[in-house]
């Protein structure tokens, strides 16, 4: 730091264990170092991590130790270190790729960006007409609405964490359902145009119910089923629908052994809990890590009271059959032969002069593919107004930035 005249921690943005300028430690590159380690010791090669899934992954093999000598379990102590030290002392100092890590406790960006285009200008020799196939111009009978059968009931999945998308997504695809990912608790919002979205449909609904097995994660089912309960009442008294609280349950927190977290201490159900459940938390997110395959059996299980596979399928048989009685309807009609030898006709007609005018387009090409190009001009952007001073520029150099974010949490400026 002699180069700028100050001390290291004049130059410290955040906390000196945060600052991504203050990680290149031989403590932080132990951390960094420990963590690429279980990367490869747990999950394949260019495989995302999923940081609560390689948590659950790391605590049940039971036998690692972390740099500090102390076993690594399901607690938050661990969970908190690995987050804030292990991973991002892992992407900074470059033993994982930035990118490899999954950042799941946020939604997506919404990117409305346009992709920057130069046109290139090229010569068309003309549009040509579409002449469709002689089967398509001949009259005959269509279907305009297709054969879309409908499953007897609207299937809904709704889960508390966001890592349940991509066991639950393809099944209400597959289902043709819907699929809630709330974070924690379900809005009231949410859940009211819910049952707006049940009603207007007139199906009997089901939704399955896919939560942590804690105390929370059992009153979420609870808190949407009794907000669709009042819906009935004050806003859609047709309203049919019923709910189940499919996991996690505590059977099957028993029979796949996943491992439990203590519950919180300001948790004020946690005696009662213990109480009857004899057991601590455990997160949903542990199956989705240790047994994802045993997650999609049980979903899989709770729709096959509500969904018919073999629907799609005879739908499209009755489509089929419908097309071949219809055409035999109108090809049987007296007037059939005639109609369709004199579009015939027509389309044959139509062929050679499309052809006729695709030689003319060739020739007209040939004779003007040498005209002179105009350059294209792209139009720059009109800024009339000067920006602001930013609280932070890549324009300035290190120490001018550094300053200024400091000065800034400070409350200087």
């Amino acid at each position: 730091m002699d180069e700028y005249g100050c001390n290291m921690k004049e130059l410290t943005v955040l906390s000196a264990i945060r600052d991504p300028y203050r990680l290149d430690t031989p403590a932080r590159h132990r951390d960094g170092l420990w963590f690429a380690q279980q990367v490869r010791r747990f999950l394949d090669v260019l495989v995302q991590i999923h940081l609560r899934g390689l948590h659950y992954k790391i605590a049940s093999a039971g036998v690692v130790i972390r740099p500090n000598g102390l076993p690594y379990v399901n607690d938050n102590v661990c969970w908190e270190w690995l987050c804030d030290f292990a991973a991002k002392a892992a992407r900074w100092l470059r033993y994982v790729e930035f990118n490899r890590i999954i950042d799941e406790r946020n939604e997506k960006p919404f990117l409305f960006v346009p992709e920057v285009s130069y046109p290139e200008p090229e010569f068309y020799s003309g549009a040509s007409p579409e002449i469709p196939e002689l089967e398509a111009a001949t009259p005959h009978l269509l279907a305009m609405d297709g054969f879309v059968a409908l499953q007897k009931y609207r299937i809904i999945l709704f889960g508390e964490k966001s890592s349940l998308k991509n066991i639950l997504l393809p099944i209400a695809e597959m289902v043709g359902g819907e699929l809630l990912l709330p974070t924690g608790e379900a809005s009231h919002s949410m859940t009211l145009e819910l049952a707006a979205r049940i009603a207007a449909d007139g199906r009997p609904a089901v939704i399955l119910y896919f939560s942590d097995f804690d105390p929370a994660g059992r009153q979420m089912a609870v808190s949407v089923a009794r907000t669709l309960q009042a819906a009935r009442t004050l806003l859609y008294p047709g309203l049919n629908l019923q709910l189940h609280a499919v996991a996690l349950t505590l059977r099957q927190v028993q029979r796949f052994s996943l491992p439990s977290t203590p519950l919180k201490e300001s948790e004020l159900r946690a005696d009662r809990w213990r109480e009857i459940m004899g057991r601590e938390q455990t997160e949903i997110d542990a199956l989705i890590a240790l047994a994802p395959e045993e997650l999609e059996l049980i979903a899989r299980e709770a729709i096959a009271p509500f969904y018919g596979p073999t629907l799609a399928s005879r739908a499209e048989s009755a489509s089929r059959d419908w097309s071949e009685a219809a055409a035999e309807a109108v090809q049987s009609h007296p007037a059939y032969a005639q109609a369709a030898q004199a579009i015939a006709d027509r389309h044959e007609e139509l062929l050679a002069a499309a052809e006729a005018l695709r030689e003319a387009q060739e020739e007209a090409y040939e004779a003007l593919r040498d005209v002179a190009v105009p350059e294209i001009e792209s139009p720059e952007p009109e800024l009339t107004i000067g920006p602001p001073t930013p609280l932070f520029s890549t324009e300035d150099d290190f120490y001018t930035a550094t300053r200024r974010l400091i000065a800034h949490k400070a409350l200087e400026t």
